[in-house]
């Protein structure tokens, strides 16, 4: 059984040696090649000014208080506004939407980078960049079926996911440059410039009208009617009908909540290790960005090899487990094997994102901006309560020993998981030998 397991995990590897020529078929696409040109630049922007802002935010105020609670105000509203996201992007206009938001984010960060000496400002511009992103993510998953074909949306998610990763790179190595060298002004208006220029490309070559790529008018206007007499209700009830969505949208909530252990305590590990060790953020924030590089240049094939065995619903389990252990080994060992692990954590974060993205993308497209808004918001429940508790736990427990203690739940629950999994692996393997489907 474990060995069928591993099987699984490694076959992946086989396509590494043609790593690109799958996605041909997506090459003519001019739009959502421009689409994938827009969210880079974004992603860019936001990945720099958050690493960057996140260590001078504790820089300022040597507060792990403050520093969570930047980070709570900046993914709060994420969970506690989602409908108005999931409306937004399921009444308006995708490209209006996608356009609009980077644009006030290129004037917000402007404004951020001429008060950047004042912590207040800071935290209060950052709740306003929290709220105007809230219909970003949606807007742009639910925009990909209407530029690609949906047996393509697997091979589009996994591009995009590349080349946002790529952008990963490059931002947190801006982003690293300018906090060792304290150019933060420099960098924030670097960032405007980027969510300035992503802004003008998705108003020139996205389309205005929501409607699919393998959909008729028809259809889709007989959806919007549908919509407007009890959309939420119809959604919610979508994802009750849907076991294999409901299991990827719980695996997805556990990995975040995982995540926000690392996240908010790396910073104050950091500074507790060596003086000045938060510095060293945009650092690990590069590694993080190679973990998310080689974790999506793998998402395709995890998630046919999931597909194909019929385990797609167990496509988070070994991803948990990696998470979570290489959380306590950071904990040990912060600066030695620390970067290595933090590379694991960021590789297993992306595995399985296409699993869930596809499903979510192949929900009806009158409803998708809401479905994707629940996903989003139950992914930030366990994420936001973490961010808020344990800066307080950090006050009376050393930070390693609670890195270690918050960690070790998560550690439990992916084990029984992926005995779960390794049985459910088995009794596949035993009745496809008896061929049995």
């Amino acid at each position: 059984m474990v060995i069928s397991a591993f099987k699984l995990v490694g076959g992946i590897s086989l396509q590494v040696f043609h790593p690109f020529k799958k996605y041909r078929p997506l090459l003519p696409e001019k739009r959502f090649s421009a689409l994938c040109l827009s969210e880079s630049l974004s992603t860019l922007g936001n990945m720099a000014q958050g690493i960057a802002l996140a260590a001078y935010v504790f820089t300022l105020s040597q507060s792990i208080f403050i520093f969570g609670l930047f980070l709570i105000i900046r993914f709060a509203p994420q969970f506690l506004l989602f409908s108005i996201a999931g409306n937004i992007v399921d009444n308006y206009s995708r490209r209006f939407t996608l356009t609009i938001i980077n644009l006030l984010l290129a004037l917000l960060t402007c404004t951020m980078a001429f008060n950047s000496d004042s912590t207040t400002i800071i935290l209060v511009i950052t709740l306003l960049i929290g709220i105007i992103e809230l219909p970003y993510h949606p807007a742009l998953s639910s925009s990909i079926p209407a530029l690609v074909k949906k047996d393509q949306l697997g091979l589009a998610n996994g591009l995009i996911g590349i080349v946002t990763s790529i952008a990963r790179v490059i931002g947190s190595a801006i982003a690293a440059f300018g906090l060792l060298n304290d150019t933060i002004i420099g960098l924030l208006m670097f960032n405007a410039i980027t969510f300035f220029i992503a802004g003008v490309i998705t108003w020139t070559k996205l389309p205005t009208a929501n409607l699919d790529s393998d959909a008729s008018h028809a259809d889709d206007a007989e959806g919007k009617s549908t919509h407007k007499e009890n959309g939420w209700m119809m959604s919610v009830a979508y994802l009750k009908e849907h076991n294999v969505l409901k299991n990827l949208i719980f695996g997805s909530f556990l990995i975040w909540g995982c995540l926000s252990i690392t996240d908010v305590l790396l910073v104050p590990l950091l500074n507790s290790t060596i003086q000045d060790g938060e510095k060293y953020y945009g650092v690990y924030r590069f590694i993080a960005a190679l973990g998310m590089l080689i974790g999506n240049y793998f998402a395709v094939p995890w998630r046919e090899r999931y597909v194909s065995s019929k385990i797609t619903k167990f496509g988070y389990v070994v991803p948990l487990v990696i998470l979570s252990f290489s959380s306590i080994g950071i904990a040990f060992s912060p600066f030695i094997l620390g970067p290595i692990l933090y590379l694991f954590l960021w590789i297993a974060m992306f595995l399985p994102s296409n699993l869930l993205n596809v499903e979510l993308q192949s929900t009806p497209n009158n409803m998708r901006g809401k479905v994707i808004s629940i996903a989003d918001a139950l992914d930030g429940i366990l994420f936001i309560l973490l961010t808020g508790l344990l800066p307080y736990l950090a006050h009376f427990i050393g930070v390693k020993k609670l890195l270690i203690a918050a960690s070790l739940p998560f550690a439990m629950i992916s084990l029984i998981l992926a005995y779960s999994f390794i049985r459910s692996l088995y009794i596949y393997k035993k009745n496809k030998g008896l061929g049995v489907t």
